[in-house]
């Protein structure tokens, strides 16, 4: 009886001991399991945090200046151009966006800027107007915080450094007999070559399909520095207010 009871024993503790070993393996590999779906979803959320998207924009815009007399020898009353009027003017860009955080992002890109105004007299029988460009290559740098997934608030500033690229100014007049004659004035000389404006927007980016989504979004754009060179008889300070759309793709 005493045999039988010893060995009812030892089975009874080799039973448990190798339950308890199978537990121990099935719980590490429960734990093993748990830590890699950690890691990944660590990466994944990583990944998201510092995601990277590529856009291309065209930018409508209604544009005008402030021109206000030089200083100096080289200033005189401002005449006619004080009646210039604003004129609409296309720009494109394409750049990247990059989260730095949640809900931070900072962007930037190369465009093809411009700016433009008009100005038209209508006289007894006669009419003379024209409509004047300035266009730059700019380097747009932008900090955005952002809101949403599928449908995203964007809002954010910037400053843009730009390039002169050239003057441009269409000209018209007609005479007493209605006959209209045309003149196109290009200029490269005259003009700082580089100048700096600070820019403002808030807008939309809603959620297509896969990785592509469509920006919307307003801007106000103020010329820092002015368009003219220290020796010209103004100085010239773009202004616009329009909006940016396009494509934007996630990486």
């Amino acid at each position: 009886m005493k045999n039988i009871f010893f060995r009812g024993i030892a089975i009874f503790a080799l039973v448990s001991m190798t339950g308890a070993a199978f537990g121990q393996v099935e719980l590490s590999k429960e734990t093993t399991k748990e830590k890699k779906a950690k890691e990944k979803k660590e990466k994944t959320e990583k990944k998201k945090d510092n995601a990277t998207s590529v856009f291309l924009t065209a930018n409508w815009s209604s544009t005008n200046r402030k021109l206000i007399e030089n200083d100096g020898l080289f200033g005189k009353p401002l005449g006619e151009r004080e009646f210039e009027k604003s004129s609409n003017a296309w720009s494109f860009e394409l750049g990247f966006r990059n989260k730095i955080h949640k809900n931070i992002s900072w962007e930037g890109g190369i465009s093809l800027m411009q700016n433009a105004e008009s100005y038209l007299f209508e006289g007894a029988d006669s009419t003379y107007s024209y409509k004047t460009k300035y266009m730059y290559i700019a380097m747009p740098v932008k900090l955005y915080y952002t809101y949403g997934e599928s449908f995203k608030l964007l809002a954010g500033g910037g400053i843009v450094p730009q390039m002169f690229l050239g003057y441009k100014q269409d000209i018209e007049y007609t005479n007493s007999l209605d006959e209209t004659t045309t003149e196109e004035v290009k200029l490269k000389s005259g003009y700082s070559p580089f100048v700096i404006s600070a820019v403002v927007n808030i807008g939309t980016q809603i959620k297509l399909g896969g990785n592509w989504s469509f920006l919307f979004v307003p801007e106000y754009k103020i010329q820092l520095t002015t368009s003219n060179e220290k020796n010209s008889a103004y100085k010239h300070y773009g202004r616009s207010l329009g909006f940016n759309f396009g494509l934007i793709l996630d990486l």
